[in-house]
């Protein structure tokens, strides 16, 4: 569409095409009022084939307005010029020096197997990134053109043509299958794609990098690629390549979180043999001396905190708050007697000290539930008969945290874990230690692929 020196929308001076893809064509540009070189990608209306395209190229131009991250190149602008038998569309981002892993490869480079990790764990970085945002924003054409190395190692992830950017595209299938085949994750084909989609992605971009072979060409067994003769690395990094290329998304890690934190436990322990555990399949997951079970089936992740026993610290401050309530009485009744408006001023003080109470015998003492099931959450509390529940939408969390609440027993802090939302905050286990607490939020936040916080 561009030669060299033409100049866009009296701004824009093309330099030179970097590449062609499947709807459009990126070029080397100046931004004259500026002098910054920037990446421009240009789509014509004319050359579509069906209006997906352009519905790919408008959503890659949204999400990227969204980004903010030091591995994306940043969004600079979007426009639409019309000539006289074209309408043509552009994104133009910073442009960034490096070579794609593609180059680097076809360049003759051999990546030791520290390189490879490295390499997986700046991009899972990046995906925690992507995949935490409300709503979640999947990649979904992970693969070595799509990723620029520079010469200090660092990597940056470009090209996000094929993105799927809102929870009814994430979480349902379509009808577009977007993606390139030997790096695409089998749901892909059905239209389908959820942040583990991505997962597979990377696994096969690994491969890549570690064998010189695209994914396609090695043998499959029940459509899993074969890869284990055609590479010299350990058994760890193995085991965990062959979990991110799990054909079922059902089977792979559930989300980046998990598979970074999996992947930098075997770097911290290289002659350690981490067993990784199949996220989906059903797995009892156990903390040493605790009696709290988590269980984690196929698309569901259970929580179960038992009736921890009485503690005196607890017992003393529910002695204290009776004693105020009786006490309460008299000043209740003696506001009768002068004020109606006093006196329902004083019914709603004992009504809400009577809810604080009760919210901290269920968290303190109650038997609690939580599941976490495809896009719900529900969290319930038990204590000699007195129930509560709530449920809602596993995309409307933003972290999951441990923190120390405004109230204290007897000078120590009472500390929670805590399902964050934008505007709410359900908050359960005060009763645990401060291990079980800690470990119980990184087991959920890793399944939701949420990040997890603690303060002390």
């Amino acid at each position: 569409m561009h030669q060299p020196e033409e100049i866009i929308k009296d701004r824009y001076r093309i330099l030179h095409p970097l590449g062609t893809g499947g709807i459009a064509t990126t070029y080397a540009a100046q931004n004259l009022d500026t002098g910054q070189d920037v990446a421009i990608k240009a789509l014509s209306l004319r050359r579509l084939k069906d209006w997906k395209s352009l519905e790919l190229f408008e959503r890659e131009g949204k999400v990227l307005s969204q980004l903010n991250h030091p591995a994306i190149p940043n969004y600079l602008d979007y426009f639409q010029l019309d000539t006289d038998d074209d309408r043509r569309f552009y994104i133009v981002q910073e442009i960034v020096p490096g070579k794609s892993l593609q180059d680097w490869v076809e360049s003759g480079w051999h990546p030791t197997e520290l390189e490879v990790r490295e390499i997986g764990e700046q991009l899972l970085e990046i995906l925690v990134y992507l995949h935490q945002i409300n709503p979640p924003v999947i990649h979904r054409d992970i693969k070595p053109p799509n990723i620029i190395r520079q010469s200090d190692g660092k990597i940056l992830l470009i090209d996000f043509g094929a993105v799927k950017d809102t929870y009814r595209h994430t979480m349902t299938s379509g009808s577009t299958v977007v993606g390139t085949y030997g790096y695409m994750a089998p749901e892909q084909f059905r239209g389908q794609a959820e942040p583990a989609t991505d997962l597979y992605g990377l696994g096969a971009t690994l491969l890549f990098l570690l064998t010189h072979k695209t994914p396609a060409d090695f043998p499959e067994t029940r459509l899993k690629i074969d890869f284990r003769s055609s590479v010299n690395i350990s058994p760890e990094l193995a085991d965990w390549l062959e979990n991110l290329l799990e054909p079922l998304v059902e089977n792979r890690l559930t989300s980046a979180a998990e598979a970074l934190a999996v992947l930098k436990a075997q770097k911290a322990m290289p002659k350690a043999k981490k067993q990784i555990i199949a996220p989906r399949a059903t797995n009892h997951h156990h903390l040493a001396g605790s009696r709290v079970s988590i269980k984690i089936t196929p698309g569901k992740l259970e929580v179960k905190i038992p009736f921890l026993g009485w503690k005196l610290p607890s017992l003393s401050l529910i002695l204290i708050v009776a004693i105020l309530n009786i006490s309460f009485f008299p000043v209740i009744l003696f506001a009768a007697n002068q004020s109606p408006t006093l006196l329902v001023l004083l019914f709603f003080v004992l009504l809400l000290e009577i809810k604080l109470l009760g919210d901290f015998l269920l968290n303190q003492f109650g038997r609690v539930t939580l599941e976490f099931r495809e896009t719900k959450f529900y969290l319930k509390w038990n204590f000699l008969g007195i129930q509560r529940e709530i449920q809602g939408n596993i995309h409307d969390i933003s972290s999951v945290q441990v923190f120390p609440t405004l109230f204290s027993i007897q000078g120590y802090p009472i500390i929670t874990c805590a399902l964050q939302m934008r505007f709410k905050t359900y908050r359960f286990g005060s009763g645990l230690t401060q291990t079980e607490r800690e470990w119980i939020a990184m087991e959920i936040a890793a399944f939701l692929g949420k990040p997890h916080l603690i303060k002390r």
